[in-house]
């Protein structure tokens, strides 16, 4: 509208530069999860993409503003800065400001957007309502790209009654897992414990359990470690071990804010694996962040593992949104190729480990 004070764009090629702007903005408590922090994209873009230069796109109007944070990916497209250890990848919004000026601020880095690349990728796109989903897809056409949105992978998710105790979330549960926690619990104890620090013994212990894991190769525990340490220091970091007969045989890092829990990392010791010791001690998890922690959801981290569904029954898409500038012909080919991808994949459950741009392949973490 034409009161409507007008739309102010930066852009910074540093971390350092971009805070000293947002004043505070992009920090806990201020922020709605780990995944939507200026810590996390400098943490992330340091390990993942070591060497480039970030792009930091910020657009405000009054109090308003929305930051994109993106770097170049391998095949010179703009992408936004994460990775496997990424939940969602979503502008972010702080000042408040109503869905309008959301819009309005969002077109305006989107219109930015078309003198510095030809070509955008942002995953993994996850939204728990389809207004959200559709706000970055909407904001980017009205701009001038074409967008072509794919779901690659799904995630699972439970969202809770304030007040729900454990015992009706786990009376809830499929009778095969209840049936394999009480018999397995009867046959082999395990002594867990839900740590909120770290230490060096119960880091090795963590390490330990991967080694000896069915997970894939390629963990950074150094990224790992030093986010737990920073989630500890705020009193976030829920960090269980189970031992069976003194040995470390499951642990999961997860962390607990907002009234949500979110489960980064788990694993299990295979050479235990007749006492399903990563069962007994999701059980003992679930039940301190739902009696304890008092969470009204639980997010399972990227990917739709068959397991994942006993102790969650929804499962949310995870888009890809790739967007090309059509009036570059360089453009032309690429975007023919990922429309054509787009129809011969429409939900996602034959590709959900290939995931979209460097380290954001989604394999089962």
């Amino acid at each position: 509208m034409a009161d409507d004070p007008p739309i102010l764009l930066r852009c910074f090629d540093s971390f350092d530069a971009a805070r000293a702007h947002a004043a505070g903005q992009l920090d806990a408590p201020v922020q709605p999860g780990p995944f939507d922090r200026l810590d996390w994209f400098e943490a992330l873009h340091g390990r993942a993409f070591p060497g480039e230069q970030p792009l930091i796109l910020s657009a405000r109007r009054g109090a308003a503003s929305v930051w994109l944070f993106l770097t170049q990916d391998e095949d010179g497209a703009l992408c936004g800065i994460a990775n496997w250890y990424s939940f969602r990848f979503r502008p972010q919004f702080t000042g408040g400001g109503d869905a309008a000026t959301r819009q309005a601020l969002l077109e305006a880095l989107a219109r930015d957007l078309r003198h510095r690349g030809a070509r955008l990728r942002f995953y993994p796109v996850v939204d728990e309502s389809e207004a959200g989903s559709a706000l970055f897809a909407d904001a980017f056409r009205a701009a001038g790209w074409m967008v072509i949105p794919r779901v690659l992978a799904h995630k699972r998710l439970i969202r809770l009654t304030p007040g729900t105790p454990f015992a009706d979330y786990w009376a809830a549960r499929p009778g095969p897992l209840r049936s394999t926690l009480k018999r397995k619990a009867q046959r082999h104890r395990l002594d867990i414990a839900i740590h909120r620090s770290v230490d060096d013994a119960l880091w090795a212990a963590l390490e330990a359990v991967f080694r000896s894991s069915w997970k894939p190769e390629g963990d950074d525990f150094a990224f790992l470690r030093a986010f737990a340490q920073s989630e500890a220091q705020a009193g976030r970091l829920r960090l269980g071990l189970a031992l069976l007969r003194g040995a470390p045989a499951a642990v999961e890092l997860w962390t607990v804010e907002r009234d949500r829990a979110y489960i980064h990392k788990l694993a299990f010791d295979e050479r235990f694996a007749d006492a399903s010791p990563g069962t007994q001690l999701s059980h003992a998890m679930f039940a301190h962040a739902i009696d304890t922690d008092k969470v009204t959801s639980i997010d399972f981290g990227t990917g739709d593992n068959e397991y994942k569904a006993s102790w969650m029954p929804e499962a949310l898409p995870m888009r890809q949104i790739d967007m090309f500038d059509l009036r570059r012909p360089a453009s032309w080919r690429p975007a023919l190729a990922t429309r054509i991808s787009a129809l011969s994949q429409p939900d996602g459950r034959a590709v959900a480990k290939k995931g979209g741009g460097r380290k954001a392949a989604l394999a089962a973490r």
